[in-house]
C-alpha cells in the first residue's frame, strides 16, 4: 500500500485530533531496527519468533495516551501480512516488563500491557493485510534494553486468557441518547476520546462511536 497512515474522518473533531507530535514522534517510515518480515495467510512455523532488545528513550504515551514504556523511534520490526480467514496475534514476551505497539495496516495505533503477567498481546479478529509496524517497549529510558522474544501467529498466545482483542470487545448498540456524536459515552472506557460525564445508563449503548475511537487509540477499557 502507498500510505500506511490513514486519517479518519472523526479525527477532524476537534476532541479526537491527533497531534502533530504524535503522528511523527515513532516513524513507521524508517528502517527498523531488527528487520522486516513477510507473511502469508496459513505461514508455518506458527508462531514466527523474532529475538530483540526492547525499549528506547521515547514514550510509548506520544502515540495514545493509554498507551506505556519506552520504544524507540523506529520501528523493532516490520510485519508484511498477506491475510486470510485467520486472527492474527502479536505478542511479546520477557523475563522484564515489557509493553508492546502497533501501527496496523489500516493505520490505527494500538497498545497493550501486561496482558499476560508482565508481558503484552494484541490481537485482531478480521486483521487486513498489508503492513504493520511493532515497537517492543520497557519501562527503562536509561538505555538497559531488555533481551525479548516478539511472536506473530494466527493463533491465541497458548499464555493468554486475558489480552486486548482488537474487535473482540462488546460493544452494544446504538441506543444512547448521545451515540454517534464524535464521543465516547460508555463509562466502561476512558482517554480522551471518552465524555467527561459519562453515566452508568450508557453502559453497552454507544457502539459506533466508541469502536471507532477505540481503534484510533483515542479511549481504552478501565
Amino acid at each position: 500500500m502507498d500510505c500506511k497512515y490513514r486519517i479518519s474522518p472523526l479525527l477532524f473533531a476537534p476532541l479526537l485530533l491527533l497531534s502533530a507530535t504524535s503522528v511523527i514522534a515513532l516513524d513507521w517510515e524508517k528502517e527498523p531496527i531488527s528487520g522486516t518480515v513477510n507473511l502469508n495467510v496459513n505461514f508455518y512455523p506458527d508462531p514466527h519468533t523474532i529475538a530483540l532488545a526492547a525499549g528506547g528513550s521515547r514514550s510509548a504515551s506520544e502515540v495514545g495516551a493509554h498507551c506505556r514504556g519506552y520504544v524507540s523511534s523506529s520501528p523493532d520490526v516490520d510485519l508484511n501480512y498477506q491475510a486470510g480467514n485467520h486472527m492474527l496475534s502479536i505478542y511479546a514476551e520477557s523475563r522484564d516488563d515489557i509493553t508492546l505497539v502497533v501501527f496496523d495496516a489500516a493505520g490505527n495505533w494500538h497498545c497493550n500491557d501486561d496482558s499476560s503477567g508482565t508481558n503484552p498481546a494484541l490481537q485482531w479478529q478480521n486483521p487486513p493485510s498489508g503492513n504493520y509496524n511493532i515497537w517492543v517497549g520497557s519501562y527503562d529510558a536509561s538505555g538497559d534494553y531488555p533481551q525479548s522474544t516478539l511472536y506473530i501467529s494466527e493463533k491465541m498466545p497458548s499464555s493468554d486468557s486475558s489480552s486486548a482483542s482488537v474487535g473482540s470487545i462488546e460493544w452494544g448498540d446504538n441506543t444512547s441518547d448521545w451515540a454517534n456524536d464524535g464521543e465516547c459515552d460508555d463509562p466502561r472506557f476512558d482517554g480522551p476520546g471518552v465524555n467527561s460525564h459519562n453515566v452508568i445508563e450508557d453502559r453497552y449503548h454507544d457502539a459506533n462511536d466508541c469502536r471507532a475511537l477505540y481503534e484510533q487509540g483515542q479511549i481504552y477499557l478501565r
